[in-house]
C-alpha cells in the first residue's frame, strides 16, 4: 500500500515536470516569437527615423557650408576704331588728351604728311585702363565721322589662376630647398641642392614675369586708332597668317635673299678675276719648277 502511494506521488512529480517544461517552452517560443515580430515594427519607423537624420544632417551641412567666392574675371581687351577730319593733327593731340586724361598712354604713333608738311593721316596705339575701355571709344569716336570699329575681348582668368598658383607653390618649394641647404653637410650634397635651388628660382622669375604680363593685358585695353582725311583710305595692318601669307612671306623671303647673293656676287666678281689674272701666272710658274728635274752629280 505504501508502495502503492509512493509511486502515485512520483508519477505525479513527474507529470509536474513535464506540464512545466512544456510550459516554460511555450512561453520561451511566444516570446521569441514576440520579439522577432515586434523587432521589424520597431526597426521601420527607426530606419526611417535614422534617414530622416542623416537627410536632415545633411541638409544642415550643405546649408552650413561656405559659398564659393565670387572670383574676379580677368579679361584682355583690344580694339580698332577709324575717324575720318578734315584736321588730322588737330585730331591727334585732342585723341592724346583724352588718353591722358583716363590715366592711359600713347604706346606707338605713326604720322603721315602731304608734301606741304601737313599731317593727313595718323596711327595710334593707345593704352588705356580696362574699365575705363568704353569711355574711352565715345569719346574718341566724337573726334571726328566714325567710318570704322572693332572691338575683341578674352578671358585669361584661368591662365592668372593657374600661374598664381604655380607661384605659391614655387615660392614653397624654394624654401624647403633653402632648408635642405641649410642642413646640407657634404661638399657633393651643397652643390646638388644649390644646382637645384639656381632652376627653381629661375623657374620662379619666369612665372614672375608671365604673371606681370598678363597684369599688364588685363589691367590696359588695347586701342588703335586711325585718324584720317576724308575720302583717303587709311593703312590697315593685314593678318599675316594662313598658307597663302606663310606663301608670300617665305616667296619675299627666297627672292630677297637670291638678289641679297647676286649683289654679293657682282661686288665680289672683280676681285675673283684679279685674282685669277695674278695667281694664274704664278700658279703656271711654280708647276715649271716642280716639273723640271733637278740634275745630279755624276759618279766619277
Amino acid at each position: 500500500m505504501v508502495k502503492t502511494r509512493w509511486a502515485a506521488v512520483a508519477a505525479g512529480v513527474v507529470l509536474a515536470a513535464v506540464a512545466l517544461s512544456g510550459c516554460s517552452g511555450g512561453g520561451n517560443e511566444s516570446n521569441s516569437t514576440a520579439g522577432s515580430a515586434a523587432a521589424p515594427e520597431f526597426s521601420g519607423p527607426q530606419d526611417k527615423a535614422g534617414d530622416s537624420s542623416a537627410t536632415d544632417q545633411g541638409s544642415k551641412e550643405k546649408a552650413g557650408a561656405p559659398a564659393q567666392p565670387n572670383l574676379t574675371r580677368a579679361i584682355v581687351k583690344t580694339g580698332s576704331l577709324t575717324v575720318e577730319d578734315n584736321d588730322v593733327d588737330k585730331q591727334r593731340q585732342a585723341a592724346i588728351g583724352v588718353v591722358t586724361s583716363l590715366r592711359g598712354q600713347v604706346a606707338s604713333e605713326d604720322t603721315g604728311s602731304d608734301d606741304d608738311g601737313r599731317i593727313t593721316r595718323a596711327n595710334l596705339v593707345l593704352k588705356v585702363p580696362t574699365a575705363a575701355y568704353e569711355t574711352a571709344i565715345q569719346r574718341l569716336s566724337e573726334l571726328g565721322t566714325r567710318t570704322g570699329i572693332r572691338q575683341e575681348s578674352s578671358d585669361v582668368t584661368e591662365q592668372v589662376v593657374d600661374v598664381d598658383s604655380r607661384i605659391a607653390s614655387q615660392r614653397a618649394s624654394l624654401e624647403r630647398m633653402r632648408a635642405l641647404l641649410a642642413k646640407a653637410t657634404t661638399i657633393a650634397e651643397i652643390v646638388s641642392v644649390e644646382s637645384e635651388l639656381t632652376r627653381r628660382e629661375a623657374d620662379l622669375e619666369a612665372l614672375l614675369a608671365k604673371q606681370k604680363a598678363l597684369s599688364g593685358q588685363t589691367e590696359l585695353a588695347t586701342l588703335s586708332l586711325v585718324i584720317a582725311e576724308p575720302g583717303k583710305a587709311p593703312v590697315v595692318e593685314t593678318d599675316d597668317r594662313g598658307f597663302l601669307a606663310g606663301l608670300s612671306g617665305g616667296w619675299n623671303a627666297f627672292t630677297t635673299t637670291f638678289f641679297a647673293l647676286t649683289t654679293v656676287l657682282g661686288a665680289v666678281l672683280p676681285f675673283l678675276v684679279a685674282l685669277a689674272l695674278l695667281g694664274y701666272p704664278l700658279y703656271r710658274y711654280r708647276h715649271r719648277l716642280r716639273r723640271t728635274p733637278v740634275a745630279t752629280p755624276e759618279q766619277p
